[in-house]
């Protein structure tokens, strides 16, 4: 009886363990920096998301959603991860979004560093860092005078191209901006409030952008 009552002791012990860990792990955070076979990189302005609530991830890759579980407790793990399936803007984000995933599925322990810095490490170096971001941040948009044909799901649209930095690489944007009047041919710099959104769907952004002030082209 007695080995009965250590068992269930340490099990709830365990179980309070998990749910202490997930809760402070639980937030929304941006991709700053990550180390893959021997490289250590920092992300461009459309960097990596990740979201999570309780024993479930989610976020945004590089070029596509993922979504998956996390756990804890006996041992840190995260994954299977399942993923949408849109195209890459080119070889250099394919690779990024493939280390990105890898590094994930391959992290075997975690660290909170202070409040705000999330660590996750594989057995071989591999790490990614997130920082973890407030539920709304203001920014500013540059906007490409073209848009690009992208896919969303199945469904092919037009989307516009951005950029956070006037030297940045343009970036396939597959949001739209409430009250933002894109006219083609026309670049722009505007002010934006991105919102988390509650519960996305799978090929949907974790994010809604409201324009706040066209600063000029």
């Amino acid at each position: 009886m007695k080995t009965f009552r250590n068992t269930v002791l340490i099990a709830l012990l365990s179980l309070s363990v998990a749910a202490e860990a997930r809760s402070l792990l639980d937030g929304d955070y941006v991709l700053s920096e990550w180390r893959h076979a021997g490289a250590s990189f920092r992300p461009h302005e459309k960097a990596p998301t990740l979201t999570i609530q309780g024993d479930r991830l989610s976020g945004f890759a590089g070029c596509n959603r993922y979504s998956g579980s996390i756990s804890t407790v006996p041992k840190f793990k995260v994954g299977p991860l399942a993923t949408t399936r849109m195209a890459c803007l080119g070889d250099v984000a394919q690779r990024n979004e493939s280390a990105v995933l890898a590094v994930f599925e391959g992290a075997k322990r975690f660290k909170l560093k202070q409040p705000n810095r999330l660590e996750f490490s594989g057995a071989k170096g591999q790490r990614l860092i997130f920082i973890r971001q407030s539920d709304a941040i203001e920014q500013v948009l540059y906007i490409a005078p073209e848009t690009k044909t992208c896919s969303a799901g199945v469904a092919q649209m037009e989307c516009m191209q951005t950029r956070e930095a006037p030297s940045g690489q343009w970036t396939l944007f597959y949001s739209q901006i409430e009250g933002f009047d894109y006219v083609a041919g026309k670049s722009y710099k505007i002010k934006v409030r991105r919102e988390k959104v509650a519960n996305p769907p799978a090929d949907a952004s974790a994010f809604k952008y409201v324009l706040l002030e066209v600063l000029g082209d």
